[in-house]
């Protein structure tokens, strides 16, 4: 094997152990909310600090969060394990407003909590070809801090588009925005703990992973961000030749 061929080895190797340790991560991250959760609301019944009834109001959102939590397992799982002899991009294809229909509905409570308006923006007869799975999961992340950091009564726009060979897809806020100096740092385990308007906690791993799927695409990502004024965060992606 020659230098060049071994580089696309070493390369290769590296995006899949990103991969494998990016799915880890973010699981675990999920899993610490989910279950702190139910820890916290049992031992609230027990300790008596909220009242029988006021847990079981809270009751059909506990199981909507589980069901939805354990598809994201179920999901993961199975596309796993279509790549368990390395990374393979599994295209399909797909309407960017089928993808904004579903990111609302799957942010529904979340955005009717803050009174958020989700808007589509852009080509909403965009269609193209990607990794399904990888794409929905990668707008996900970037919607879910979008809201986190957005002010109630404000707008989220997505913004879809197609320029030349290139795709773009942008979540745009207007909410807190991110330091400039903390901007540079966004993309790695250096960055700060976020806090968001209803004093969510975050410590930017969702990006950080987020980044890691976008280049197993072939794309990039970019982030655009003032403080106070809000932030756009866009995925490039080459156009897939049918």
């Amino acid at each position: 094997m020659n230098a060049e061929g071994f580089t696309t080895v070493i390369d290769r190797l590296e995006k899949e152990n990103e991969l494998k340790n990016g799915w880890i991560s973010l699981i675990s991250h999920d899993f610490k909310e989910i279950f702190g959760n139910l820890v916290w609301i049992t031992e609230a019944v027990q300790n008596e600090s909220i009242s029988k009834d006021d847990f079981f109001k809270l009751l059909p959102r506990i199981t909507t969060d589980s069901k939805k939590n354990l598809q994201t397992v179920i999901d993961t799982s199975e596309w796993i394990k279509t790549q368990m002899n390395g990374f393979e991009l599994r295209r399909s294809k797909l309407f960017a407003l089928d993808l904004f229909i579903k990111l609302r509905k799957e942010y529904e409570e979340k955005l009717a909590t803050k009174k958020i308006d989700f808007q589509f923006t852009g080509d909403q007869n965009l269609v193209f070809e990607n990794d399904s799975f990888l794409i929905f999961f990668i707008l996900k992340k970037i919607l879910d801090n979008a809201i986190k950091f957005s002010h109630a009564n404000k707008a989220i726009q997505f913004k879809a588009f197609k320029d030349n060979d290139t795709i773009f897809l942008s979540i745009i806020d207007y909410g807190i925005g991110i330091e400039k100096e903390n901007l540079e740092s966004i993309f790695t385990f250096e960055s700060p703990i976020f806090q968001g308007t209803n004093g969510e906690m975050g410590t930017g791993l969702s990006l950080k992973i987020v980044k890691n799927f976008v280049s197993l695409l072939n794309g990039e990502i970019e982030i655009d961000s003032t403080e106070n004024s809000g932030t756009r965060i866009t995925i490039l992606l080459p156009e897939i030749e049918k």
